[in-house]
């Protein structure tokens, strides 16, 4: 009987499930603590804080804003304009003198319809928010921390990627440097700084 239930797939995954949950809560009460000697990836700790609620959006592609936009934004989520991170990416923009309005933002879904998109608009700059965008558009394996925070570029187009809103409500430290990189985007795009 004990076999049965080792090869039995609902069992398995009901198992895999408790384990995950387990561990999950772990890494909170580990966070709470101020035990932050984990580190793990921006991807890992999202799949694992939304672990059972499977979202079918980060594999299709949306996106909003004018297709005459200087400014593109992909993002490694789909929320955009949204919830917390959602209102942080607001202030942002509102920072750099832009609105949610002014602005392309798509999510990094479907790599061959961002591809497409980003051709129809030709923008001044792309900004990447988050590990998924900036990985995928640049094909660079390495994390996040290695190649943001400088230019690179796409099809001739200049891309910034940089730290997720999100990232940025749980470990604020990071603000900075993302107001740095959004600096550099200013002045590639003639926006008159903020600060």
């Amino acid at each position: 009987m004990g076999a049965d239930v080792q090869n039995d797939p609902d069992s398995i995954k009901t198992e895999f499930i408790r384990v995950i949950k387990d561990f999950s809560q772990y890494l909170s009460g580990q966070k709470e603590a101020g035990n932050t000697f984990l580190d793990i990836s921006e991807e890992s700790e999202a799949l694992i804080n939304n672990w059972g609620s499977i979202s079918r959006a980060q594999d299709t592609f949306s996106f909003e804003g004018p297709e005459t936009a200087d400014v593109f934004i992909i993002d490694s989520e789909a929320g955009f304009f949204k919830g917390e991170g959602g209102a942080l990416l607001i202030k942002i923009i509102g920072a750099m003198k832009l609105t949610s309005d002014s602005v392309f933002i798509c999510n990094a879904g479907d790599a061959r319809s961002v591809y497409k998109k980003i051709k129809t608009i030709s923008p001044k700059v792309i900004i990447t928010l988050g590990t998924r965008a900036g990985q995928s558009l640049l094909n660079i394996k390495q994390p996040l921390e290695k190649f943001r925070g400088k230019f690179h570029e796409y099809h001739g187009i200049k891309v910034m990627p940089t730290f997720h809103p999100s990232l940025l409500l749980k470990q604020p430290e990071y603000k900075r440097q993302v107001w740095e990189d959004m600096k550099l985007v200013m002045k590639l795009s003639g926006l008159k700084d903020g600060s």
